[in-house]
């Protein structure tokens, strides 16, 4: 949430971006609209232009600084990269799992073959925390790694950003979570995602559990962007369909979330319209047939695309509930984002329901999703706003039916709650910085009413 970092420090809801009160933003184009001897004429455009036009004066800030490589094996070729940013002593931070089933192993034997020797870190557990970070820092520290190299998922991502910071910092992690708290570059890190799902390795964020309180600790900063995202389906094929349809909702939220948030801009929309089009087509193929390299391919560019989208626009109260839970229960975050999806959904209606139709309106209008089985997006003529926003949160759950995926809090770990466990969760949940972004005012009775109806 990059863009949105400016705004985090107040704790309120951001009115309006940074580019917006910056001295002589747009002062080109404003000059020469002034000086322009061509009459402006109201109602000269047709509505449908007007429309697509519409908020296109406001001012906003996009960055995406990680160098993107993407195709079948270009995982191979991570040294050269190392090389090019000077590193000399690497440290590998993934997981069991993936050296078990040697999905890391072609990034290590590339490393070898490069002149380098590996530090490897294997102990990133499915939901990383302050004490696994701590010792992988402690290893780099005596070994004097002097660049990062990430293989996993999002968890996986997510540690390595923060054992940088332990790495080039003295003094306790925690001192350093929030939004601007480094004022330094770190130490080059290269990610490699074996997951499509989190965009965590275009993003400028990390969620780390803190143990002794249950609470997810947010990292976020500009110095936190990875050198180079290196996307290599290959090393997704073997992914299970579980983690494979969790990980890639956590996607579609990022798509959803950002296009309706209270920070989205033209290029954001553009991403997350993109990269949702593609998550609807091909993550129930990457579901069900995981050796499809093209869908694997899809799922992995989207959620990069996701990745740039949220990290300029920011997320919402479906992610602000999805630390909270994640945080107190252990629920797998994609999983958790999938089951809230509908309900945040739901609550937004209201302030968004124009954004969501034009997003269900897009995916319509492709004529392609009928034949994978969706049944919301049928074309139709003359549709309210409202109506197809509806048909669009349908949408959503036919997605996760395709897949496979639970559709309620109790079937993913989340014991029955009683009124203090449901206030205590909201409560926290209005303190996440995600919540500042949702399009539409939230209160702790809404979040409580989400958490009940998805139970």
């Amino acid at each position: 949430m990059d863009i949105a970092f400016r705004h985090l420090s107040s704790r309120t809801v951001p009115s309006a971006h940074p580019c917006m009160t910056t001295p002589g933003a747009n002062s080109c184009y404003a000059d020469d609209v002034r000086k322009s001897k061509v009459p402006l004429r109201k109602n000269s455009l047709s509505s449908s232009l007007s429309s697509a036009m519409a908020g296109m004066t406001q001012g906003f800030l996009f960055r995406s600084p990680t160098t993107v490589n993407f195709g079948v094996d270009t995982a191979t070729g991570v040294a050269d990269f190392v090389t090019l940013h000077g590193g000399s002593k690497v440290l590998l931070v993934t997981d069991k799992g993936l050296v078990q089933h040697k999905v890391v192993q072609p990034v290590i034997q590339a490393l070898v073959d490069g002149g380098f020797n590996p530090v490897v870190f294997d102990d990133v557990p499915p939901d990383s925390d302050l004490n696994c970070v701590q010792r992988a820092v402690e290893i780099g520290k005596k070994e004097d790694c002097d660049c990062i190299v990430a293989v996993g998922g999002g968890s996986v991502i997510d540690t390595a950003k923060v054992v940088n910071i332990g790495l080039c910092n003295d003094g306790d992690l925690r001192d350093f979570e929030g939004i601007n708290c480094l004022t330094d570059r770190l130490k080059p890190m290269f990610v490699i995602p074996t997951t499509a799902g989190t965009g965590s390795e275009v993003s400028a964020v990390a969620m780390i559990r803190d143990l002794e309180t249950g609470k997810k600790l947010l990292y976020g900063s500009e110095f936190l962007y990875a050198n180079m995202a290196i996307l290599d389906p290959q090393l997704l094929v073997s992914l299970p369909p579980k983690l494979t349809a969790a990980t890639g909702m956590d996607a579609v939220t990022h798509c959803l979330e950002s296009f309706v948030s209270r920070t989205s801009n033209c290029l954001s929309d553009a991403l997350a319209l993109e990269a949702g089009t593609m998550l609807f087509a091909s993550l129930p193929r990457a579901t069900g047939h995981g050796d499809d390299i093209e869908a694997r391919s899809a799922t992995l560019i989207a959620s990069c695309m996701a990745g740039m989208a949220f990290t300029n626009a920011g997320v919402g109260v479906v992610h602000a509930l999805a630390h909270s839970v994640g945080g107190k229960y252990g629920t797998h975050h994609g999983l958790t984002n999938a089951v809230l999806l509908p309900f945040g959904m739901k609550l937004n209606l209201a302030s968004s329901a124009e954004k969501y139709a034009k997003f269900w309106r897009h995916l319509s209008g492709s004529g392609m999703f009928t034949e994978i089985g969706y049944e919301s997006f049928v074309s139709k003529d003359h549709i309210d706003d409202l109506a197809a926003a509806n048909l669009l949160l349908n949408g959503v759950r036919e997605l996760m039916k395709l897949c496979k995926l639970p559709s309620r809090l109790k079937d993913i770990g989340v014991p029955e709650l009683g009124k203090e466990e449901l206030l205590e969760i909201a409560e926290i949940s209005m303190t996440d910085p995600a919540i500042m972004f949702n399009p539409g005012e939230t209160t702790v009775d809404d979040l409580v009413t989400i958490l009940r109806e998805a139970f």
